[in-house]
């Protein structure tokens, strides 16, 4: 582990305690997850998760790059693994203690679902600036070496897993919101490690056909809407489950039949405990990362549409454990969450659009449907939508449902004036991430 008195005397704060005591803390919290991965390694069939990885595990992880992000004291690193050529990438900017202070400034700013305007403007300048740093940091170094890439898988390393590096930023003029980001230039894939990685590409490519689970909370606006969205795009059988229905037993029964998982609901993800990461379902029941993992799950996607599903804790510097990263390791080929919380009409157009993305095409992965639907959330007018949006409804196609549409358009104008860019805030369109293959 880090040390934290070394590397960042400056960054760790927590209601005036001494840092040697917040350090003894932290080792004592490293310890419990060392005891939970532990334990999830005696349930057969996962004794390899998050064991040690070895260099043939990262050589032959992916088709594209697959690229080690590290901070460091002095100059961090990227470390861009192409088969068996691997090339550092020096990463000046990306220092060890700068690395917690923005981990800081993420735990002061960032917003609850319910935060005032005042909260979210000050998490939008936040996120703002935190992407200006990305770019600077991370993002322009990087792309020198992956020119002519479309695709890349990152292992963020540490607390660098907190971050948005899908948003990196640079200004530019010439784009429709004033910015380029790297998801313009990369469809970025978040992994664990390079043996999550492999087996998650081994899973896409055996998952077998199958049909939809949608999960839907109805305290949320427009879950509803999104389920109905993403069933339009199936072919196969389309189970819905909503409050009651959606038990812990129910939602256990049906996933291991489902090609595609789609929940509307709330997660959280459990540093101390990773077996404890959950999905909220009916009576606030949870479904918790243990009541999955032995299911062995085939599944292709899992869509985790709501608030703050993608987050790991701040409490372990160097074991950043999502709840995306436990449903890869439980069987999942790619997982679809959120890294803060998101406005729920802004996420059914995302979803909507996703899904007609990556469905309209076989060869399209998830993390490139992903990255094409946010540029195209950024980017797109109100006026913009509703014209495409009307087409489709004129020529019937199959993945708007004429009563989403009815449902989702009165909104759009609510958000912006016609020629407005409404979503083009990073903390809007960049707060979904894609994790696995």
């Amino acid at each position: 582990m880090t040390d934290l008195r070394q590397n960042s005397p400056h960054a760790v704060h927590d209601g005036g305690q001494r840092p040697d005591a917040l350090y003894d803390q932290l080792r004592a919290a490293h310890a419990e997850l060392r005891a939970a991965i532990g334990e999830i390694q005696q349930i057969p069939g996962y004794e390899q998760f998050l064991a040690p990885v070895e260099i043939g595990d990262v050589t032959g992880a992916a088709d594209h790059p697959l690229v080690y992000v590290t901070p460091a004291d002095d100059t961090g690193l990227a470390l861009v693994v192409r088969g068996d050529d691997i090339v550092d990438v020096p990463l000046p900017h990306l220092r060890a203690a700068q690395v917690h202070e923005w981990a800081e400034r993420h735990r002061e700013h960032f917003p609850t679902a319910d935060a005032p305007a005042s909260r979210r403007a000050a998490w939008d300048r936040h996120l703002a600036q935190l992407c200006d740093w990305l770019w600077e940091a991370v993002a322009g170094p990087l792309l020198t070496e992956l020119a002519g890439e479309s695709r890349a898988s990152v292992v963020p390393c540490g607390l660098v897993g907190l971050l948005p590096l899908h948003a990196a930023r640079y200004a530019d003029a010439a784009r429709p919101a004033g910015f380029g980001y790297l998801a313009d230039a990369l469809a970025l894939s978040y992994v664990p490690n390079a043996r999550a990685l492999a087996a998650s590409r081994r899973r896409a490519a055996a998952a077998p056909d199958g049909g939809l689970l949608v999960v839907a909370d109805p305290e949320l606006s427009y879950a509803r809407w999104e389920g109905a969205a993403a069933a339009a795009t199936f072919d196969g059988p389309v189970t819905t489950l909503t409050w009651p229905d959606a038990t812990v037993a129910r939602v256990r029964a049906e996933l291991p039949a489902a090609r595609v998982a789609h929940f509307g609901c709330h997660g959280n993800a459990d540093q101390r405990d990773p077996l404890r990461s959950a999905l909220r379902l009916a009576g606030k029941a949870r479904l918790r990362l243990a009541d999955v993992l032995p299911l062995r799950l085939r599944t292709r996607l899992a869509v985790l549409s709501a608030c703050e599903t993608f987050l790991p804790g701040l409490d372990l510097p160097d074991e950043v454990i999502s709840l995306p990263a436990g449903l890869v390791q439980a069987g999942v080929a790619g997982v679809l969450a959120s890294m803060w919380p998101v406005d729920d009409h802004a996420t059914a157009l995302l979803m909507t659009e996703f899904y007609r993305r990556w469905r309209a095409d076989d060869a399209t992965s998830p993390a490139e449907a992903l990255a094409g639907t946010q540029r195209w959330l950024r980017d797109v007018t109100p006026a913009q939508l509703e014209d495409r949006w009307a087409q489709a409804l004129d020529a019937g196609e199959a993945w708007l449902p004429v009563d989403a549409a009815e449902a989702l358009l009165p909104q759009v104008f609510r958000s912006g004036s016609g020629d407005s860019r409404p979503w083009s805030a990073p903390s809007v369109w960049a707060a979904f991430a894609f994790t696995g293959a």
